[in-house]
């Protein structure tokens, strides 16, 4: 069995992907966040906040294939989650 990576590992691999490769990964890490601690608004003793948010941010402003959304497909989406 292999050791567990640290996270300094686990970010350098990520800091190397390919943006579309980067945006899926960030949609799974913002899957599995919410599954396990549901809106972030719920999450306690997070110290960074700021991050997690840019990382929201990226996620909501990316298609899974890494293409930058446009305003309009942006606002769209918006729109149908209200």
């Amino acid at each position: 069995m292999e050791a567990q990576r640290s996270y300094e590992e686990v970010l350098a691999l990520a800091e190397a992907l390919p943006p579309e490769q980067l945006s899926k990964l960030i949609c799974e890490l913002s899957r599995l966040l919410h599954k396990r601690h549901g809106r972030w608004t719920d999450l306690k003793d997070v110290e960074e906040v700021r991050d997690y948010l840019e990382w929201i941010r990226f996620r909501d402003a990316h298609h899974p294939d890494g293409r930058r959304k446009s305003p309009e497909e942006f606002l769209l989406e918006l729109r149908e989650d209200e």
